[in-house]
């Protein structure tokens, strides 16, 4: 079993160096969830409502920044926004991403577990679907509770133990390293566990889920997700891999119309 997917080194020098196959697996999200509430409009209106109008705002794990593109209009005129990633590549595709939004934003390239801000620097903090991939993950929030101002918010989106494990079973029919139950056992930050994890560094923690689903009637949005998520060093997902999954994506489809992925995602927002 790989735990490829909690490695920083292999996150940093392959996955997230920059934004290219993280965009595959946005796109898989953007174009087959259901129900159709995109998900970052839901984040960000949940954001605005605890959120003050006049912040400082930490963003550690930004990635390419698609909450602040999807909601660039409702930015409030107040917040002033530092975006950080441990991937200098993933800043980088971001400030593309971002367009003349970037502009506002002040960006860093730093680790979650040593955050170089003094102590109670930021009124707001967005941790989105990333505390999963710290190594040591109490330092990681006790970081983010120092940064965070008295009386400030902590916003945390994450996964469950559950989430998507129909693909990861598809995944482990062409990529041997990947154990779906494995996978779900190490995952640190979760639906399940979030609540006690940031309740060490935290008084009050709150979890809203974001019910959800993939309904899929191609193979090909599953492939390019698959392709993404190779972790055997020098693979490629071509040739007779690729064939043999295709084949049992599309015969499924055929059978039942669609292929079904069930979610589990969720808000945690912690004083």
């Amino acid at each position: 079993m790989s735990n490829r997917f909690f490695d920083p080194k292999y996150l940093k020098g392959d996955q997230y160096n920059n934004a290219d196959k993280l965009a595959a697996r946005i796109r898989l999200h953007r174009d087959y969830t259901v129900p159709t509430i995109d998900i970052w409009d839901w984040f960000f209106t949940i954001a605005l409502a605890e959120a003050p109008e006049e912040a400082r705002l930490l963003e550690v794990g930004t990635g390419r920044g698609d909450v602040w593109q999807r909601n660039a209009a409702r930015v409030p005129a107040g917040w002033q926004m530092t975006l950080t990633d441990f991937s200098a590549g993933m800043i980088a595709d971001n400030q593309k991403h971002l367009g003349e939004l970037a502009q506002r934003m002040s960006y860093d390239v730093l680790d979650v577990q040593n955050i170089p801000f003094a102590d109670d620097s930021f009124d707001v903090i967005f941790a989105n679907y990333m505390l999963y991939h710290v190594p040591d993950l109490a330092k990681g929030v006790a970081e983010l509770r120092r940064v965070l101002k008295p009386g400030g918010v902590l916003f945390a989106m994450t996964n469950g133990a559950n989430h998507m494990r129909e693909l990861y079973e598809f995944s482990a029919i062409v990529d041997p390293s990947i154990d779906p139950a494995a996978i779900f056992s190490l995952r640190t930050f979760s639906s399940q566990n979030g609540t006690a994890t940031l309740g060490a560094a935290f008084s009050d923690v709150r979890y809203t889920p974001f019910e959800s689903a993939l309904v899929v009637d191609a193979a090909q949005p599953i492939l390019d997700y698959v392709a993404s998520m190779m972790t055997i060093p020098g693979e490629t997902f071509v040739g007779e891999k690729e064939a043999a999954l295709r084949a049992r994506l599309e015969e499924r489809i055929a059978a039942e119309g669609h292929i079904r992925i069930e979610k589990e995602s969720g808000l945690f927002i912690a004083r």
